[in-house]
């Protein structure tokens, strides 16, 4: 058994999407302060690094990350390369990415998906789209269609995943959310288990 972790490295020197908060931390307690043992605390959005995000995230009565189903979040997954630059079509959808219950796509970061590719993912069965990208629809869609698209549709949705040495193939995906009761997204530890 082979274990990849696909999760991005959260550090203060994680990018984070322009207005967002990046990641700060600092010690609340050890030895630096006096104390017998250490303890930190933090502060990020809740989109810094790998994340999943809720429906909340794009519309105003959407569920919670803390609500989101879990069975999307486990099970078998697909690494797909989604070659291109700028938004992908439904035409130009791998192939082997139409009917996989979980994929994704790996384009260094530099694909998104209309919302018509989308939207034929989920009919085409998909539980779940992950991209290495920090976005899934286009740095510049501010109504983010791609999102809405999959998540009104129950697709769970994971971004900026680090697929860089993952070859495509079928893989075992854990990627487990934390249950933030009001949160819109949530950091996950993401890893590919290829057996």
């Amino acid at each position: 058994m082979k274990i990849y972790d696909i999760s991005r490295v959260v550090s203060e020197d994680t990018p984070v999407w322009p207005g967002d908060v990046p990641f700060s931390w600092r010690d609340t307690a050890g030895s630096a302060n006096g104390g017998p043992w250490g303890s930190t605390c933090f502060t990020m959005s809740a989109h810094c690094g790998t994340h999943a995000d809720a429906p909340g995230h794009v519309f105003g009565d959407g569920a919670t990350i803390g609500e989101a189903p879990l069975a999307a979040y486990i099970g078998p997954a697909r690494v797909i390369e989604l070659a291109g630059v700028g938004e992908v079509g439904p035409d130009a959808l791998p192939r082997r990415s139409v009917g996989a219950p979980r994929i994704l796509f790996r384009s260094g970061g530099r694909a998104s998906l209309s919302p018509l590719a989308a939207i034929r993912l989920a009919e085409k069965g998909a539980m779940l789209v992950g991209t290495d990208a920090a976005s899934i629809d286009p740095e510049d869609a501010d109504d983010l269609p791609a999102h809405r698209a999959l998540l009104e549709r129950g697709v769970a949705l994971l971004e900026d995943l680090d697929l860089s040495g993952v070859p495509d193939g079928d893989y075992q995906l854990v990627a487990l959310p934390l249950r933030f009761k009001e949160l819109d997204a949530s950091p996950v530890r993401a890893i590919l288990i290829e057996e």
